[in-house]
């Protein structure tokens, strides 16, 4: 085989036909599961054979500690920088672009994890640059997954979020993700949760595409996190390594990995067409 087809079959393996180019994980509200739904994301990705970078725009470190390596950090610039010179806030996210024109080049997904106080920046930034005009001229299919727990002020982010998000990139597809990390989405009825569900967040989940991930089994995925773990670490691990990691009994070990292993596969069949493979998972290898 040539060298060139070998290329070409490598960039598909990469990035099948339809496949987002570019994920974007990010709300205003702080505290409801960004930076999770970003690590799934990334472990869904390569479970299937799809190595993404990553960028992220956060103070937290919990994804460069969990892809070592392999995360792009993006640092704002502060108040004071940006009023000594504007153009500091479009350096800042220099790394961010040049990720995104990586991206362009080779076709290799990158998922950017956006922290709640950066939002807005991160809005700002795309509307200044015009960045949506950028990814129409080079064909990029991008997404913007939207995670709201059912909190009401993490739902009301969602709405804001979203609707931002479609005013400074028209082009790119928005995800609301129900994170059920705290509750299913069902509310008394007249609650404050209620009626924002059902006047305002109702009408997003018909106005984009929504999915829900579940809650992994309470006090499974605690254990794991404590220890620095990804999904993919857990569900490959063999019993005595989840011993060594938990501390638990052998049976409590096995339970443990079960339930990972159920929430990562129900996460994928909720992620899995928008994020680039189908249920049953890519051929890619």
């Amino acid at each position: 085989m040539s060298r060139s087809k070998t290329n070409r079959l490598t960039d598909a393996a990469a990035n099948p036909a339809g496949s987002p180019s570019l994920i974007f994980v990010g709300s205003d509200k702080g505290g409801i599961g960004k930076s999770f739904v970003s690590a799934l994301v990334a472990d869904l990705l390569d479970v299937a054979g799809i190595a993404p970078r990553i960028v992220q725009i956060d103070e937290q470190e919990r994804l460069p500690a969990l892809y070592p390596d392999r995360v792009i950090t993006v640092s704002l610039a502060s108040m004071n920088d940006v009023r000594r010179d504007p153009g500091a806030i479009v350096a800042a996210f220099d790394p961010l672009y040049a990720a995104i024109e990586r991206t362009i080049a080779d076709r290799v997904p990158t998922v950017v994890d956006i922290g709640g106080p950066q939002q807005t920046a991160v809005e700002e930034y795309c509307g200044l640059i015009d960045l949506d005009a950028d990814l129409v001229e080079a064909g990029i299919n991008a997404v913007w997954l939207v995670p709201a727990t059912a909190e009401p002020e993490a739902m009301r982010g969602a709405v804001r979020t979203s609707a931002a998000v479609g005013r400074v990139l028209p082009s790119v597809r928005r995800a609301l993700i129900l994170n059920e990390r705290d509750g299913n989405f069902r509310f008394y009825p007249g609650s404050p949760a209620d009626r924002i569900w059902g006047a305002e967040l109702k009408a997003l989940i018909e106005a984009v595409v929504s999915a829900r991930i579940p809650a992994i089994a309470p006090g499974s995925w605690a254990p794991f996190e404590a220890a620095g773990k990804r999904f993919v670490d857990v569900v490959a691990a063999e019993i005595p390594q989840i011993q060594r990691w938990t501390g638990r009994s052998r049976p409590a070990a096995k339970v443990l990995r079960g339930d990972v292993a159920f929430f990562l596969s129900a996460a994928q069949e909720a992620l899995g067409d928008l994020i680039g493979f189908s249920h049953g998972g890519s051929d890619a290898q």
